[in-house]
């Protein structure tokens, strides 16, 4: 039989457990048709593309995927290709490339004296969970062109949302809120890439 102690740590432990934010939030690729009007009328490489988190290696072809679809939504070439699969062997360089390195930084915090009952002694049940959170994704591109570096572009977009109701569980607020932000850096990247490519 579990005493008063042990109740309340297996109470407090789920609900950690379930208030955990993903914050592996990548946008939905963007459908696009092939345009008769690009900035751009030839291939654009994507050559180095990196998102600098713990797992990132689960989800980076994702981030590049929807990456290249947005290029393409934006106008910014009909052809964006990546360097390490679609590469002509007989190029010697690439015309146009462009590296890419996401940064993103995810902060929450709760608001404790307003929150302690939900620890002890309403676990679960006390509805005032004020939880801050704040999400800063931070992208870094370097454009080359017929292998001559012409810029390099620092885009950061931040978010803040604050939960204030049940804010253990009311994730997926928060997730969505990511998600617009990687959604918005990104797109930021294509416009800023064709404003240095005219």
């Amino acid at each position: 039989m579990l005493n008063g102690n042990q109740i309340t740590s297996i109470l407090i432990f789920f609900l950690f457990v379930s208030c955990a934010i993903d914050i592996k939030q990548v946008p939905q690729p963007r459908e696009s048709e092939n345009t008769i009007y690009p900035y751009i009328n030839q291939e654009v490489y994507i050559g180095k593309f990196e998102v600098y988190t713990s797992d990132s290696v689960n989800y980076t072809k994702a981030w590049k995927y929807t990456f290249k679809s947005i290029l393409k939504n934006n106008r910014v070439s009909n052809q964006v290709l990546d360097v390490s699969n679609d590469r002509n062997a007989k190029e010697e360089v690439d015309k146009y490339l462009i590296d890419i390195e996401v940064y993103p930084n995810f902060e929450s915090n709760f608001i404790m004296w307003k929150t302690w009952p939900a620890f002890w002694p309403f676990t679960g049940y006390w509805p005032l969970q004020v939880r801050d959170h704040h999400y800063e994704v931070k992208l870094l591109c370097k454009i080359s062109v017929n292998g001559v570096p012409r810029t390099n572009i620092e885009i950061i977009e931040n978010a803040k949302k604050t939960i204030e109701i049940y804010g253990f569980y009311r994730t997926s607020e928060i997730e969505s809120m990511i998600e617009v932000a990687n959604l918005k850096v990104l797109d930021r990247c294509a416009k800023e890439i064709i404003n240095h490519l005219q």
